[in-house]
This record gives C-alpha cells, sequence and structure tokens, in this order.
C-alpha cells in the first residue's frame, strides 16, 4: 500500500505526533538526500491515499506552508493494510481475534476487548 519512502514519511508523523511542513519532514527524516519536489510528490501520494492531511498553515519566512499530520493512526493503517488483503475476509476474521486473545496475559487488556465490542455492538446496533 505504501512505499519505502511513504511509509518513512508516516512513520515520522506517527512519532512526532504534531503536524509538520515538507521542510520540516526533509529536516527530521534519516534520508537527507529528498529533494523538495520529491517531498512534494510523496505528500501528494499520501494525501491521495487518504494517509495525511492538512492540520493547518505556518508562515515560513515570507510564505506559508502547510503542515502535514496522519489521518490514520498507526494502528488503523495496520487493520486496513490487513484486510485490504484478500485471504483476511469475515470468516477469518474470528480465528485472527482468537488468537490474539490467546496469547493475551493480561486481564485488564482482555477486559478492554469485551468493552470495546460492547461499545461497538451498540453502535451497529443504533445503526
Amino acid at each position: 500500500m505504501l512505499t519505502r519512502s511513504e511509509k518513512q514519511i508516516m512513520e515520522l508523523l506517527w512519532s512526532i505526533d504534531e503536524p509538520l511542513t515538507c521542510l520540516e519532514i526533509i529536516d527530521r527524516c534519516e534520508d537527507k538526500r529528498w529533494k523538495d519536489s520529491y517531498i512534494h510528490i510523496m505528500i501528494r501520494s499520501l494525501l491521495d491515499k487518504g494517509m495525511i492531511k492538512v492540520s493547518g498553515v505556518e508562515l515560513v519566512c515570507k510564505n506559508y506552508a502547510r503542515k502535514f499530520g496522519p489521518a490514520l493512526s498507526k494502528d488503523e493503517y495496520i487493520v486496513k493494510t490487513l484486510m485490504s488483503e484478500k485471504v483476511w475476509t469475515n470468516d477469518k476474521m474470528p480465528p485472527l481475534f482468537a488468537a490474539f486473545v490467546k496469547n493475551e496475559a493480561s486481564v485488564e487488556v482482555l477486559d478492554q476487548f469485551d468493552q470495546m465490542i460492547k461499545e461497538r455492538k451498540q453502535e451497529l446496533s443504533k445503526g
């Protein structure tokens, strides 16, 4: 779904948890060889894929620069990626969830699962 470079930008945005301008992305990314034009191409691609959103503007020198933040959390992206694969159909989800539950050792986490399921059932019954 994402290219290596797009994933690198997303990892940065997820880890920093604040919107960044293109120049800030260039400054903070490990791969310093990126040119402004390449960042703009990747930003446009991430916008088109619904991975990022414009989260404001900032005055940089005499111009305004858009600030970008994630439109999806990392967890939402992982689930979306799994669900987009044809092997993860609705009939495959219960065994996957069962594997998560079976390997979880924390009662608190299992209680959280239970609460999320109850809330989601209520949402679905209302809607």
